[in-house]
């Protein structure tokens, strides 16, 4: 008894965790059975909660211009959106016509969120309405912050519906929280019809991989467990933070893809050491947690680490994306820790039941000196120069793209076109300026005393500027107001307008302490286009600091939409040098310390950036540039969602480093052996090829599914993804990791030895099924007969 005791605490932690996972299965699927009803009862409060894409940047000019309209004035505005009205038999001179929108606005006014409501009857301007006088519009003021006014907008969609019924007058509410409120529903049946073919070809793949049933079906069943908990948690989290819509596309690609991922590798070593130790689970399951499972977890580690590093980006959608993608992680690896382990000690040796005809072959072991990856892998150290010279140049080539690319945002209006709001987007896009539905927002401030004579006058001389820029149609300023009213732009003129405002008309305009005045820019383009961005730049460069600026303390700030995507532009620009310092930085400590290596970690960062840059210069070319676009059903818009590069760059290299932990570990066990730089290489790709092949595959299809989604960034997104995983376990596992250890040979293992006492010791390797002892069934003897008969081989420590 003493004897056993002491081996099993000699015994690698993680090897005793996985052998107690499998004595306490039932009570470890226990307590997930009430995590899964919990997630499942949390899941609604996390999907009611999603909002549209925030571009808001902490501290940004946009960010200044929301809190201004929100402190300063009585009535905040905080978005100018538009009903827009429409019909096929009647034109808007019609007495019908006239009803029917005096109807709805009535009934809009009433509607929580709803500030100010603009009837086009009684504004007297003729640019509400259309030429062929079928449609006009209402300009509408909502207030709150983005979540408040998302929550708001399905309700008066649901109330302009009801007021126009099957109406020869329908009615559209449009405008930025609107698009984002109908990109939110459309997302979700995006992320269903995704699953719904991604997930029957997972299972194909793995059925080719496992050849029996069971095997195919765990990883596939547990990476849904992984998602849906995910959701559960984030549904707990969202009374405290808002997450972006976007968050549930990337944690179900990403918890799928991981989770089916580690699974594979899992479930792949559990048989091997099955076959190995004649069917003792128990002892089967400990060393395939001792083994995979460590790898698996450094792995996760490795993916946190990487995302992690988008926190210190300003910008909410960063923090949110990053948080979501943590927890995802983070709860893959509480699955594959807990419920996995313990899911394989009660299947036991019925793990390989139910084999697929003609499959058969998959549950046999093989002869990896004689299989195809070894014979490949021979082929390319002999010619390493040739083979990874020609690889690289491939790779290069399609990096070279990522120079010309440039950020933007896309509203999502042709995505959500059958929607009402890409419906009312649509419209005024045809028969009015693209700008009207989502207008710039200025704020010219000032904080010491009353906007005076000389602010006054700089606000007219601001305006009259920007009337005269090529690119604005229409603006609505205070000082045209006085200028209408009074005669005169000064402070005289003010206090008497404010004083005859019976109707309140000046509230939106000028603060009650009139100190600070807001203004409507409506651009001749789209808010998502460029030529609406650089007027952004313009105003902020040029037009405010020459009028604005020459008066000592006043300030004017841009907002809108096109002013939040010049602001997360200029903030992922400021962010990318320090997540890159970062995400490579600690990634490099992490292998340096796994491997016991300088140049294995230096490599494999080098490898990552290739798969990545070549990852996204084929989606530059694709999405921005349009070529190739029409196989791939893309539109191309001309730029690149802004927060995307950034976003997919930490969870590519987090994904990237996952294989190289899984190849490397298994070439540093031979090497460990051997010392053999060539057969460590070999022997290595032979073991992990297939199954990084399968599971490459399975993240291909899972990713590549979500390329037939409507929404844009959810596209991309899933074609970069694709795109790179595809390139890392193809060109670069396969091809130029062997060429390029082979061209270093022993260099590969060198660390100065100064360097290796003073590191922790992290041993990372898999070592051959079977290495770790069983539960030895005699005394003393046998204990020690067990241990000697493997003294001379390595042991996996943890």
């Amino acid at each position: 008894m003493g004897s056993e005791g002491a081996l099993g605490a000699s015994r690698p932690v993680l090897y005793r965790w996985g052998a107690w996972c499998a004595r306490h299965a039932w009570r470890i699927v226990a307590v997930w059975l009430i995590v899964l009803v919990g997630a499942g009862l949390l899941l609604p409060k996390f999907t009611d909660s999603l909002t549209g894409s925030s571009l808001k940047v902490e501290g940004s000019d946009s960010a200044r211009v929301e809190a201004l309209l929100t402190d300063e004035f009585d009535t905040p505005i905080t978005e100018d959106a538009l009903v827009v009205f429409d019909s096929s038999t009647l034109k808007a001179d019609s007495d019908a016509y006239r009803q029917a929108v005096t109807r709805v606005l009535g009934i809009l006014q009433k509607q929580d969120g709803v500030v100010e409501v603009e009837n086009p009857y009684t504004a007297q301007d003729p640019s509400l309405y259309s030429s062929d006088r079928r449609t006009v519009v209402a300009p509408l003021g909502l207030g709150g912050g983005e979540r408040d006014r998302q929550d708001a907008v399905p309700l008066l969609q649901d109330a302009l519906h009801e007021a126009t019924g099957d109406g020869a007058v329908r009615a559209y509410l449009t405008g930025s929280s609107a698009l984002n409120a109908a990109v939110v529903e459309q997302q979700d049946k995006d992320i269903a019809q995704a699953e719904s073919i991604g997930l029957p070809i997972a299972l194909v793949v793995l059925l080719l991989a496992f050849g029996t049933l069971v095997a195919a079906s765990l990883p596939l069943i547990l990476g849904m467990v992984a998602v849906l908990t995910t959701f559960g948690v984030l549904g707990a989290l969202s009374g405290m933070i808002g997450f972006d819509v976007f968050v549930q596309a990337v944690v179900t690609m990403l918890g799928l893809a991981l989770g089916i991922d580690y699974c594979l590798f899992t479930v792949t070593r559990q048989r091997e050491e099955l076959a190995a130790r004649d069917g003792d689970v128990e002892a089967s399951v400990g060393a395939t947690m001792s083994t995979a499972g460590k790898a698996v977890l450094f792995s996760g580690i490795t993916v946190l680490i990487s995302v992690a590093g988008l926190l210190v980006v300003r910008a909410p959608v960063f923090r949110t994306m990053a948080l979501g993608v943590m927890v995802a992680v983070a709860v893959m690896l509480l699955v594959g820790l807990t419920l996995l382990p313990a899911v394989l000690g009660l299947l036991g040796t019925r793990i390989n039941r139910l084999a697929v005809p003609g499959l058969k072959r998959s549950l046999e072991r093989t002869d990896t000196s004689k299989s195809l990856w070894t014979r490949w892998t021979g082929v390319v150290m002999r010619r390493p120069v040739l083979i990874g010279g020609l690889t690289s140049v491939v790779l290069l080539l399609a990096i070279i793209p990522v120079s010309q690319l440039k950020l933007g945002f896309d509203v999502g209006a042709a995505s959500v076109s059958d929607a009402p709001a890409g419906k009312g987007y649509e419209l005024v896009d045809g028969k009015f300026v693209p700008g009207a539905a989502t207008p710039l927002q200025i704020v010219v401030h000032t904080p010491d005393g009353e906007l005076g004579d000389r602010e006054l006058g700089a606000l007219q001389r601001f305006t009259d500027r920007l009337r005269d820029h090529r690119e604005v149609d229409d603006i609505v300023s205070l000082s045209d107001v006085l200028r209408d009213q009074g005669g005169q732009v000064d402070a005289a003129t003010l206090q008497a307008v404010q004083k005859a405002d019976a109707s309140g008309a000046l509230e939106r305009l000028v603060s009650p302490d009139a100190r600070t005045t807001a203004m409507l820019v409506m651009s001749r383009s789209a808010a998502d286009s460029q030529e609406s961005v650089d007027l952004v730049r313009w105003i902020r460069d040029s037009a405010a600091p020459e009028t604005i600026g020459e008066v000592p303390g006043l300030s004017a700030h841009v907002g809108g939409l096109s002013g939040q995507t010049v602001d997360i532009a200029e903030e992922v620009e400021r962010a990318t040098p320090l997540v890159l310092l970062l995400v490579l930085g600690l990634s490099f400590v992490l292998l340096l310390l796994a491997f016991r290596s300088i140049l294995l970690p230096l490599s494999a960062i080098v490898m990552n950036l290739l798969s990545v840059g070549a990852a996204f210069g084929l989606l530059t070319l694709v999405f921005q540039e349009g070529t190739g676009a029409s196989l791939f059903d893309v539109t191309s818009t001309g730029f690149i969602q802004a927060y995307l590069p950034l976003l997919t760059f930490v969870i590519l290299f987090g994904l990237s480093m996952d294989y190289e932990v899984f190849l490397i570990s298994r070439m540093k066990e031979e090497w460990g052996r051997t010392h053999d730089n060539k057969k460590a290489v070999t022997e290595g790709v032979a073991h992990t090829a297939k199954v990084i092949t399968a599971a490459a595959a399975i993240m291909v299809v899972i990713f590549a599914a979500f390329m037939l989604t409507k929404v844009v960034e959810v596209k991309q997104m899933g074609f970069a993804l694709a795109v790179a995983v595809l390139l890392d376990a193809t060109l670069i596992r396969v091809v130029l990791v062997p060429a390029l250890m082979s061209l270093l040979g022993r260099h590969n293992w060198w660390m100065p030895a100064w360097l290796d006492r003073s590191l922790p010791r992290i041993e990372l390797t898999e070592g051959s099924p079977g290495d770790i002892p069983a539960v030895p069934r005699g005394g003393a003897a046998d204990v020690e007969e067990a241990s000697s008969s493997r003294r001379e081989e390595p042991a996996a420590r943890s």
